[in-house]
């Protein structure tokens, strides 16, 4: 919901200023007719000097002859209005030091003058320029505490109106800005000032707009607006069309939202006045509408604008449209970038409901982006934010709609009185014309004894007012503490079962609950499905009805999203049913509650609740029941979101894992080549050996017959020594046979004693001879840089060799790739480095390739991101190298890329 810059404009406009052209002609053409410097040309250039429509150059010009006659005819307080002016000037621009000063010198005449109105003015304006929520209540108050010590009746009542607009647009706190709003109406209907009035109107018409109040709020924005035609101030109208486009936007009337906003940038533009308002407003309908061309057209401008005006809030609801609309038009990395914005900002300033627009606009960016871990925590905090802010809402409505019907309930007492009054003032007329005519004496004892009465009647009527008003105070406390508490316990549980539980447990405690149910929407079947009804206090089986059906209260009320109240159920069902469904079990109830279950504008089922006695149920019992299903609305859209998210999650963990092995599978077939060159080597030596040793043992044998024992014995020890080698070579053979199938297991994530350096070169040699035997031309230059100082290292030796393979293989393809290219006098390297250095140990692979372009380089880390072209890598080797060194191994992965010139990616790990 919009509110910052709603906040932003109401002081620009209606706070303490003349918005109309005319008057400010007026003010001018005065100035001029007046050229001699005194008292009224400073207090008229002060006025041009605050009037927000005025462009800021003049209103600092104006402000500073202001000061300088104001110096010549030693006139303070005409200083001391300009000097706030200037510093209104100057704090909009965001030059702090300069506003500091000017506020100083102006509270320093207050002080000597004593001046109140002069003090409250600077305190409005400390108000104003502040970006901080907190500190901005605390001079706004300060303003209001000293205005109320002045005569000025009109500065009081806007002191309290900022309040209030403050408190509804900053802290979402209706209750008390609907308090200070209705004391500014009173103060303003005491100054007879129509530009009070309408201002306080307009607020009153905005409040009650957003707890969707529209009654309310269409009466008090009708009487703004038939008042403002009589007095055309340019300024109220500006807030008028937006106060309507607010209430169009909120009920989903985007053609008359669009025609209201677009007004109030006409008469903005007549005035001059900073138009991000209304333009962040037209880009959200826009959005919503997917007119994304108008939408991005709207959301830049008023970007600019805001952020000329220094408006922090602005800009953060800004971010969130613009994050919006990306997403829309399929940039969901712009997407994460504005929302990344308007979040981080949102925190600094504490605007609860710019922290949850953007954490959702990030959860929605980043599902697109396939970054489910992102989007999970992102829809957590948005979830966070929202419960906080429905939380308020409820609260907030059922303060406002306490407080209204306490002024209802004021004002029927009030006309109950005063028809009293007047009945009692006939009476007592015509009974002394009576007495007047009998006796004079009696008369006058008599009229002393009705005076006598009538006191004591006035002051009982004035005592029991105290105790209604006192009562009805109380009442609202416990009645919101109440909602609070139930709406905490429905809340608190993500299991729909539990929801349904905790709610039958409350509303059985509320009311005659003979029956009670929650009917939850089941899209696929199209039925309402309730999955535990209570009838009496025991449960009842599992049944669903159509949404279709005709002839059941729960269809009808889901389906038309209105409530369904019978008091006597035999008498009023055909408002409502052609025919009653008899129940299968049970009595048939007299009293028939069904409220709809709604979360902004999403209809999720009903709630039920049933009596077998007639007239059961009270207002106050449907007050309290309206509420619980806010609450209970939100808490079943909760479990449904959490148990979506969960099954989210657990697809994503088992796609990964898939993922995972293939990736280990696919890391395995690079070494094919590698491994097949690493046995050949060996099994020809024991092929060679083999043969070598069959001609020895002839020979031996010929030896033999001739009797030559010795020249037998040589020959036999020749034997023996090929066999060695034989057996020396075989188990080469068996040692890397055994080290693929390693490495082709899964790993169960024991570290092992392992030798790091044996390690690495291992697989250098293995992922060097699989290339060449691939590509037949491909040669490269190998640099090895072992510290023996390392010894034994205790890693997961099978994980650890996946990210060594990884980076080798990456590395050699780097340089087969700008080999290719045919750069003269280039020659392909690629090193490996060990080092032990402050316990830990460094592990560097290095090659003299094409690099990693740096706008890419932050990326390369993230699943399913590669370099490679389609079909020559999955985009996982890196993601799962980074996880095993830094969470299985507690190090860091790094890498180092200068373009053209090469890449080195540096393991680090603690010894």
């Amino acid at each position: 919901m919009k509110k910052y810059l709603f906040l932003f404009s109401l002081f620009a406009l209606g706070a303490i200023m003349s918005a109309q052209s005319l008057q400010i002609d007026l003010l001018k053409k005065e100035l001029n007719d007046h050229a001699k410097e005194d008292i009224f040309r400073v207090n008229k250039l002060n006025e041009l000097a605050f009037d927000l429509s005025v462009m800021p150059e003049d209103r600092s010009k104006f402000a500073t002859e202001a000061v300088s006659i104001s110096n010549k005819i030693n006139y303070p307080e005409g200083k001391g209005k300009a000097l706030v002016s200037l510093a209104l000037v100057k704090g909009r621009e965001g030059n702090a030091a300069e506003f500091s000063r000017l506020l100083k010198e102006a509270t320093v005449i207050s002080e000597k003058t004593r001046n109140t109105e002069l003090k409250a003015s600077i305190f409005i304006v400390e108000g104003m320029v502040n970006d901080n929520l907190q500190k901005k209540l605390m001079f706004l108050l300060k303003a209001d505490s000293v205005a109320a010590r002045s005569s000025n009746l009109i500065l009081q009542s806007r002191a309290k109106y900022l309040l209030a607009n403050t408190y509804v647009t900053a802290f979402s706190d209706y209750e008390k800005a609907i308090d200070y709003n209705f004391k500014a109406l009173h103060l303003a209907e005491l100054a007879n000032d129509p530009k009070s009035l309408i201002i306080c109107w307009t607020g009153l018409g905005n409040i009650y707009a957003q707890i969707g109040d529209q009654k309310n709020a269409l009466l008090y924005l009708n009487k703004a607006e038939n008042a403002n035609q009589t007095f055309k101030d340019l300024g109220n109208e500006y807030l008028l069309q937006n106060a309507l486009g607010e209430r169009y936007r909120l009920s989903g009337n985007y053609p008359e939202a669009i025609k209201a906003y677009n007004k109030g940038l006409e008469v903005g533009k007549i005035l001059g006045t900073n138009s991000s308002l209304n333009e962040s407003n037209l880009a959200d309908v826009y959005t919503r509408m997917n007119n994304l061309p108008l939408a991005f057209q709207y959301a830049n401008s008023a970007l600019k604008g805001a952020t000329q005006i220094n408006d922090v809030g602005g800009e953060e609801w800004i971010y969130g449209i613009l994050s919006r609309a990306y997403l829309k038009d399929g940039d969901p990395d712009r997407a994460v970038y504005y929302a990344n914005l308007g979040f981080s900002s949102a925190k600094k300033s504490g605007g609860t409901e710019n922290l949850r627009d953007n954490a959702l606009a990030l959860s929605e960016a980043y599902a697109k982006k396939n970054d489910y871990k992102n989007a999970y925590e992102n829809r957590l905090l948005y979830i966070k934010y929202r419960d906080s802010i429905m939380n308020d809402e409820v609260r907030n409505r059922t303060a406002v709609e306490q407080y209204t019907y306490n002024i209802n309930k004021k004002e029927a007492q009030i006309n109950v009185l005063n028809e009293q009054k007047k009945g009692q003032r006939n009476l007592l007329i015509g009974a002394l014309s009576l007495l007047l005519l009998i006796f004079t004496v009696a008369d006058l004892l008599f009229k002393n004894n009705r005076q006598k009465q009538k006191a004591n009647k006035l002051l009982e009527v004035q005592k029991q007012e105290i105790d209604e008003k006192a009562k009805a105070l109380s009442d609202q406390k416990d009645n919101v503490e109440l909602l609070n508490n139930i709406g905490r316990k429905i809340t608190s549980s993500l299991s729909i079962e539990k929801v349904i539980g905790t709610v039958y447990k409350n509303v059985n405690k509320l009311m005659d609950a003979n029956v009670f149910g929650i009917g939850i929407y089941n899209d696929q079947l199209k039925t309402l499905e309730f999955p535990c009804t209570y009838e009496n206090g025991k449960p009842l089986p599992f049944y669903s009805n159509s949404v279709d059906d005709e002839n059941r209260f729960g269809s009808k009320c889901f389906k038309e999203g209105k409530e369904i109240i019978q008091h006597n159920l035999a008498k009023n069902y055909k408002n409502h049913l052609q025919e009653i469904e008899m129940p299968d079990k049970g009595l048939q109830a007299v009293s028939v509650i069904f409220l709809p279950l709604i979360v902004k504008g999403k209809k999720l089922g009903v709630i039920t609740v049933q009596s077998f006695k007639e007239n059961a149920y009270s207002e106050y019992q449907l007050f309290m029941l309206r509420n619980i299903a806010i609450y209970t609305a939100i808490a079943i859209d909760n479990a449904e979101s959490y148990e979506e998210l969960n099954h989210t999650l657990s697809t994503l963990k088992e796609t990964q894992k898939q993922l995972i092995q293939a990736e280990k599978m696919a890391s395995l077939g690079e070494l094919t080549a590698g491994i097949a060159h690493e046995i050949q080597n060996p099994l020809n030596f024991v092929n060679n050996f083999s043969e070598v040793s069959a001609e020895l043992v002839d020979e031996m044998n010929a030896e033999l017959g001739k009797g030559d024992i010795e020249e037998a014995k040589a020959i036999a020890m020749n034997v023996k020594q090929n066999l060695e080698k034989i057996n020396h070579h075989g188990k080469r053979a068996d040692a890397i046979v055994k080290g693929m199938l390693q490495h082709s297991r899964s790993s169960k994530g024991v570290k092992e004693f392992t030798d790091l350096n044996a390690l690495c070169h291992e697989y250098l040699r293995l992922s060097y001879h699989g290339l060449r035997a691939k590509e037949k031309s491909f040669n490269a230059m190998i640099k090895t840089d072992y510290d023996e100082t390392i010894g034994r290292v205790e890693i997961i030796p099978q994980d650890f060799g996946r990210v060594i393979l990884n980076l080798l293989t990456n590395a050699f393809y780097a340089i087969d790739e700008k080999a290719k290219s045919g750069i003269k006098d280039y020659e392909p390297t690629v090193s490996v480095l060990t080092r032990k250095e402050n316990k830990k140990i460094v592990i560097k692979v290095s090659d003299n390739g094409n690099g990693i372009p740096k706008e890419i380089a932050e990326k390369i880390f993230q699943p399913f991101f590669t370099t490679k072209p389609t079909g020559k890598g999955t985009g996982l080797g890196l993601s799962m190298s980074y996880d095993i060194i830094t969470k299985a191994h507690n190090g860091e992965l790094l890498v180092e890329c200068e373009e053209n010139k090469g890449t080195t990616f540096s393991i680090i790990i603690p010894v």
